[in-house]
């Protein structure tokens, strides 16, 4: 237990070395990196991109109507509550 809480030291006391800082590359480095990243995606075809837009709109539309009557039998039993319904 004494060794878990003790900072890192080597066996005549001494303290270690920091570890080494992470190497900080510029811009062109980071362009390149990004590039061979980017390389190894895996993009959807025309089709796919088409299709799921097409059922992005269609769930959007039903989502839509749900709320659209969930709202209006609510704005119904407030006014029948309040008897506003003549």
């Amino acid at each position: 237990m004494a060794d878990a809480t003790r900072k890192t030291a080597d066996n005549d006391g001494k303290d270690l070395p920091a570890p080494a800082s992470a190497r900080r590359g510029g811009p062109v480095q980071f362009i390149q990196e990004v590039r061979r990243e980017t390389s190894k995606v895996t993009w959807p075809t025309w089709k796919e991109t088409y299709l799921t837009t097409i059922v992005v709109f269609v769930m959007v539309g039903l989502t839509m109507v749900f709320f659209f009557g969930v709202d209006w039998l609510l704005a119904m039993g407030e006014r029948w509550l309040i008897g506003a319904m003549s």
